[in-house]
């Protein structure tokens, strides 16, 4: 269901994960959700100081007066998850972005706001024992955009069949105005960790070396930022 047409996820992407320790959990019926989690060292989020934790990479629930109980019932599997397996933390990273969390999902008491950017995406942290450095935002998304180097750029992930779709797209429009767009697309976790530009991660429109938005635009608007209107 995940790998559906109309899902977020591409089912290579997913497959390739469940190697890496990708773990999915879903609330029984009638409620319905689910979560997607992964050890910390192998997250597709760029989080600093995660190594000892799990990482919440998505949560999803179904709208409805269930809801509520829904994604408490998903945080608590999680906890009970890293908890059973002696991690010290679980970290999530909820936004209004594609490829955070939806900020009204968020987790509840027993956590904490950790870091956050100007654009409000923000990390949480639960601690189950210390003690145990507590995991941040990376500082040097600048600097990480500039190493993309000169030109028009877009970054992605691959995780998501709809936007590699769309990434393909923009590349052969970006073509018909003249314009060459290249295309990172971040292979492994240590990748999306290290290079992503935006925590979301799974798609960043950049020029010269400066991000200048994501999968929020519409592609008329990307391509008139990318000088092709």
């Amino acid at each position: 269901m995940l790998a559906a047409p109309h899902a977020p996820y591409d089912r290579d992407w997913l497959m390739a994960r469940f190697a890496e320790g990708l773990e999915i959990r879903m609330v029984r019926p009638p409620l319905k959700g689910f979560v997607m989690f992964q050890p910390g060292r192998l997250s597709w989020r760029p989080i600093e100081g995660g190594t000892r934790a799990v990482v919440v990479h998505d949560l999803r629930v179904a709208p409805g007066p269930d809801a509520a109980e829904a994604v408490r019932r998903l945080w608590a599997g999680v906890e009970g998850f890293a908890t059973y397996y002696g991690y010290a933390a679980v970290l999530a990273v909820t936004g209004r972005d594609e490829g955070l969390i939806s900020p009204d999902l968020a987790p509840g008491r027993g956590w904490m706001t950790l870091d956050e950017t100007a654009r409000k995406a923000r990390l949480w942290g639960r601690v189950l024992h210390g003690p145990w450095p507590l995991a941040r935002l990376p500082r040097d998304w600048q600097t990480r955009a500039a190493l993309l180097g000169a030109g028009p750029v877009l970054q992605t992930t691959g995780e998501s069949a709809a936007l590699e779709a769309r990434a393909t797209r923009l590349i052969e429009a970006a073509a018909a105005r003249g314009i060459v767009l290249r295309h990172d697309k971040l292979m492994d976790p240590e990748s999306a960790r290290h290079r992503a530009v935006y925590p979301a991660a799974v798609f960043s429109v950049l020029r010269d070396g400066v991000r200048i938005g994501g999968a929020e635009m519409p592609d008329a608007a990307i391509l008139a930022a990318l000088g092709g209107a």
